[in-house]
């Protein structure tokens, strides 16, 4: 009871993969098709394919076991042109996801860290301003010079000969300067203030972290490259994927115990000797009685 309970989880688990190996090898053989017509026979042929190898082992040992050897052999052979095919469509639909998987976050990441290059070069040119005043105090002291008669007089501090006037100039310069110190201040913070964001967002959104945590684990404890890593975990996924979906059927299938097997086949075993004796018998009967005939003749 209990065995058959664990027989039926392995063999639903064993068809959940084999199901979702289809829809790997089906998507990367649509992925391959030039139009809608051609990624749709592609993505079918792969979906066939890898359910005939989900099956085929139990018909080549069922082949074997009744001694049919040559239908077992291309049945051997067919498998393992087809473990093949899925193992290779497998691992493109495993390297296509990871690698689109890790170029999003190797952007995601890139973009966090320009923003932070960026707002530490933006506070840097902040700090480095001048001390200045707030932009409306600024421009309230520049209206309220060009009231006095001296701005008319210099026609707008354009002919200032005389050193009042070139006094009252320099006073409007500098206020001028400190307005665009004050200018280049409120951009600066702004753009601080937009960059802050940014890096708040992309932090919550997870861009700080490593782009392929699992590879980035494997790496530091084997000292491999990482390029190698994510290689060889495509590899494993896709022949796990592969190996379950191909075997797994085979694996947990139930097979007769000897004993009952010879029971169930020993009968024709021996009507088949039977037959062979019959046909034999005549044969026996008849060669006695032509080496007489060629004594006599002798």
């Amino acid at each position: 009871m209990l065995r058959g309970l664990w027989t039926v989880l392995a063999t639903g688990c064993t068809l959940a993969v084999i199901g979702l190996s289809m829809a790997m090898n089906f998507a990367f053989g649509y992925g391959l098709g030039t139009s809608e017509t051609n990624a749709r026979i592609l993505g079918a042929l792969s979906v066939a394919c890898d359910g005939l190898k989900a099956f085929l082992p139990l018909f080549i040992a069922w082949q074997w076991a009744e001694g049919h050897r040559l239908a077992a052999a291309v049945g051997a052979l067919l498998f393992v042109l087809l473990l093949a095919y899925g193992t290779a469509s497998a691992i493109g639909f495993a390297a296509e996801n990871r690698t689109a998987l890790t170029a999003t976050r190797d952007g995601r990441k890139a973009a966090l860290d320009t923003a932070v290059a960026d707002l530490a070069t933006a506070e840097a040119r902040l700090a480095a301003l001048l001390a200045h005043r707030l932009p409306g105090v600024i421009d309230a002291d520049i209206a309220a010079l060009k009231k006095e008669r001296i701005w008319d007089a210099t026609l707008g501090c354009t002919d200032a000969t005389l050193a009042a006037s070139r006094e009252f100039c320099k006073r409007i310069d500098h206020l001028s300067g400190e307005r665009a110190v004050a200018a280049e201040a409120a951009v600066l913070a702004a753009a601080i203030e937009r960059l802050k964001t940014e890096v708040r967002r992309g932090r919550e959104a997870g861009a700080a972290s490593e782009t392929d945590p699992q590879a980035h684990a494997i790496t530091q404890l084997t000292g491999l490259d990482a390029a190698s890593v994510r290689s060889g975990l495509t590899w494993m996924l896709a022949l796990a994927v592969e190996a379950i979906s191909a075997f797994g059927l085979f694996a947990i299938a139930r097979r007769r115990p000897e004993a009952a097997w010879t029971a169930q086949h020993e009968p024709a075993r021996r009507q088949r000797q039977r037959r062979l004796a019959a046909r034999m018998e005549p044969r026996r009967q008849i060669e006695p009685g032509r080496g007489w005939r060629l004594l006599k003749a002798g």
